[in-house]
């Protein structure tokens, strides 16, 4: 079998540009979906400022156990931010994804009567 007519066989199984514009154009976030992703944004630069607000130390002096001789940023305050908007987040988007699947369901029953 040649090449070009093996990638012309796999090609026919791919969609169509047209069909999955179509099945995605009718997608509309809905306020939960809206908040939920204004709160990421949010808690994404909330994170960088907080990181930089309550630095780490990055050595310390050997004769004052509890002296800081130089400061540096806090990566592992900047990721727990990070993960802990982003699990909020994921879930308001996930209750907004619901809800919208359940007005449409109720779109569906309503207009069959």
């Amino acid at each position: 079998m040649n090449l070009f007519e093996e990638i012309e066989e796999v090609k026919k199984d791919f969609p169509k540009m047209n069909t999955v514009k179509q099945h995605m154009g009718g997608y509309h976030l809905n306020g939960y979906q809206i908040f939920a992703i204004a709160t990421y944004v949010i808690c994404f630069c909330l994170g960088i400022i907080l990181g930089n607000l309550f630095p780490a130390c990055g050595s310390s002096s050997s004769m004052y156990a509890g002296l800081c001789v130089t400061k540096e940023f806090n990566f592992s305050l900047m990721i727990f931010v990070w993960f802990i908007s982003i699990f909020l987040c994921l879930f308001f988007f996930a209750i907004g994804h619901i809800i919208g699947l359940l007005t449409a369901i109720n779109e569906k029953l309503t207009l069959k009567k």
